[in-house]
């Protein structure tokens, strides 16, 4: 079952687009959405959240949507390879992590090195999910700075209570106190009550590029480019930024944002 769809003041007569969108968009493409068929009266846009990894599985048993929207390149990719695109996939937004520590919880994590240290509660995405995929490859990359000392990624590793299916799931346990601290992306921490933040380094931090596609199930293909168009429209990415989200870097033009797999995270 998908975990949450919206209907964006959707009514009888028009035609429904259906969106299958990463967690962590949720708010932006909410306001996405309505301004969207502000501009096309004609439709209405449907938006089902989850996280990326679980939304690809279930397009891949069956569920029918118009698009893919992915919080990365990787679930995107394999989107692609199970024959569920119809479109090359575009990349229309950017993110980066932050460490989410509570205000509520018993633990006091006022550094990075804290989140390693004894009776610390941590919780991250499970590693299929985009955010949890990050947050390890960030974790490995801290390890690396002789700022943490040798066992750093072990210890923090160790206090790692839970695994979230979305990132949204991490940033509820550490806003209820049920966690100390989590890995969230940047974008969703700034929505949060009862949570600060901690920077990560630039050089152990990433860059998550977000791709959508027009999926083979798609019953208006061309409805559906347009909605992708409005994404990229300068009126969406001034949405997407007011929620935290980034631009995608332009190398050449529009062609830059077309997704080849070339910048896939490792």
């Amino acid at each position: 079952m998908v975990a949450a769809i919206l209907a964006c003041s959707g009514t009888g007569g028009k035609e429904t687009l259906t969106v299958f969108a990463a967690a962590s968009l949720t708010q932006a493409f909410t306001e996405v959405g309505d301004a969207f068929e502000e501009q096309h009266p004609e439709y209405s846009i449907r938006l089902a959240f989850d996280g990326s990894q679980r939304l690809r599985v279930q397009l891949d048993h069956g569920a029918v949507a118009d698009l893919f929207a992915s919080a990365d390149e990787r679930q995107m990719d394999l989107a692609k390879e199970s024959g569920l695109l119809v479109s090359e996939a575009v990349a229309f937004a950017t993110n980066s992590l932050v460490v989410a520590v509570s205000s509520r919880a018993g633990a006091h994590v006022d550094s990075l090195i804290d989140l390693a240290g004894d009776n610390v509660k941590l919780v991250l995405a499970h590693p299929e999910a985009p955010a949890g995929r990050y947050a390890l490859a960030v974790i490995d990359l801290l390890a690396k700075s002789p700022d943490f000392g040798p066992g750093y990624s072990a210890r923090l590793l160790e206090n790692v209570v839970s695994q979230e299916p979305n990132v949204r799931g991490v940033l509820q346990k550490v806003a209820l106190g049920e966690a100390d601290a989590g890995f969230v992306y940047a974008s969703d921490a700034s929505t949060a009550e009862n949570v600060s933040t901690l920077p990560l380094p630039e050089q152990a931090n990433i860059a998550a590029i977000y791709p959508v596609a027009v999926l083979r199930t798609a019953v208006n293909k061309m409805a559906a480019e347009e909605f992708i168009q409005f994404l990229i429209s300068p009126r969406s990415q001034s949405i997407l930024q007011d929620h935290g989200f980034g631009p995608v870097p332009s190398k050449a033009g529009s062609k830059s944002r077309r997704l080849a797999g070339a910048h896939r995270e490792s």
